[in-house]
């Protein structure tokens, strides 16, 4: 029995405690969690009690079914396709009637969910979060390992980023030179368009790269997401260009620091979102900051660059106890003073049974 095949069984236990009797996965990364194949656009149904279907384009299905354990692979032409064979499919297994599971996370589009549900009126849906998160919290070895290879990337990245910047140079340049870089040395994409938020830009809690020229004594904040074989990584760093950092600026990164440096050496399984959020709240007050803290201070990383847990998505996920081989990327929210700038400080890590293994390495120190 393959690792998919065995993620499979987990989930039907779940949905048969849940009274769930099918669940259809619209994203990439459940998709491929679930089947073992690795492609967009697709979908799968995975009942409860028969076996589960992969609906794909209609010129990729026999690639598909060399690349996946599951055998009835069928093909559609267009969307409306799609969502007849769904139809049919429910109807053949008897699951017109029946209670469905999706995903109703941020990267689900809201228009296919509410056409499904028009489409299929009898149906039941719900949200299939209590299935899939309490499988992929939980890392296995060789998950664990594809990250690490994934940080390693993250790691050239950031020091491929920092070593471009310059006066003049564009951030988008330097969002370039760092995205080669990785791809160059084994990374098939980046999870999220990499941040470059250079002078005023840098107080920006998400972010992206633009024609903004850099300047000498801008703060800037550098964020990479490299995937590896479908896993992601993540790491932040700031700086300011010219080592011309004010009192107060190198006062606000210290505080981030310290804050960051707390929680990592607090992590371990069981503690909770809630806990990681209430420390690094209180080092950030401690400092003097306390009124700029953004709540949300690590999140979980896995085949999604953000997934289980959310903690500024689901509240529900903060009082959830981190089990071992959980991977985290700790530090998500810019520090941000006015008249100063933003900074920030992110890490990937893995909660092992003597604490946190934190496993993007790029220096920290300014100098």
């Amino acid at each position: 029995m393959t690792i998919f095949e065995e993620r499979t069984q987990c989930a039907r236990q779940l949905m048969a405690e849940k009274g769930i009797d099918v669940m259809l996965v619209l994203s990439l990364e459940n998709y491929y969690y679930f089947t073992g194949d690795y492609r967009r656009q697709s979908r799968s149904l995975l009942p409860r009690d028969s076996d589960p279907i992969l609906l794909v384009s209609q010129g990729e299905a026999e690639e598909a079914r060399s690349q996946s354990w599951i055998s009835d692979v069928r093909g559609y032409g267009h969307m409306h396709e799609m969502m007849l064979t769904i139809i049919n499919v429910l109807k053949e297994r008897g699951l017109s009637t029946g209670k469905l599971a999706v995903e109703m996370e941020f990267a689900t589009p809201a228009f296919l969910l509410e056409r499904f549900k028009l489409a299929n009126p009898t149906v039941q849906v719900v949200d299939s979060k209590p299935i899939t998160s309490p499988l992929r919290l939980v890392k296995s070895p060789d998950e664990l390992e594809l990250i690490r290879k994934a940080a390693a990337l993250a790691d050239l990245g950031m020091e491929t980023a920092i070593k471009s910047i310059k006066p003049g140079v564009t951030e988008i340049e330097v969002a370039a030179e760092a995205e080669y870089a990785m791809k160059k040395a084994g990374a098939e994409r980046v999870a999220f368009p990499i941040f470059v938020n250079s002078g005023p830009r840098s107080q920006w809690l998400h972010g992206l790269a633009t024609y903004r020229r850099i300047k000498r004594g801008d703060p800037v904040l550098i964020d990479i997401g490299p995937v590896y074989h479908g896993y992601c990584a993540d790491i932040c760093r700031s700086l300011v260009v010219g080592g011309g950092a004010t009192e107060e600026q190198r006062k606000v990164y210290d505080t981030y620091r310290a804050a960051q440096d707390s929680v990592l050496e607090m992590l371990g399984p069981g503690k909770r979102g809630m806990d990681i959020d209430q420390l690094a709240s209180r080092v950030v007050t401690e400092h003097g900051y306390g009124k700029y803290y953004v709540r949300g201070f690590a999140h979980g990383v896995g085949l999604g660059f953000e997934e289980t847990p959310f903690p500024t998505i689901f509240p529900e996920d903060t009082v959830v106890e981190l089990p071992a081989n959980a991977v985290l990327a700790c530090g998500h929210p810019t520090l941000a003073v006015p008249g100063v700038g933003g900074f920030r400080v992110e890490d990937t890590v893995v909660l092992t049974t003597e604490g946190a293994d934190v496993l993007t390495k790029y220096p920290k120190e300014w100098e």
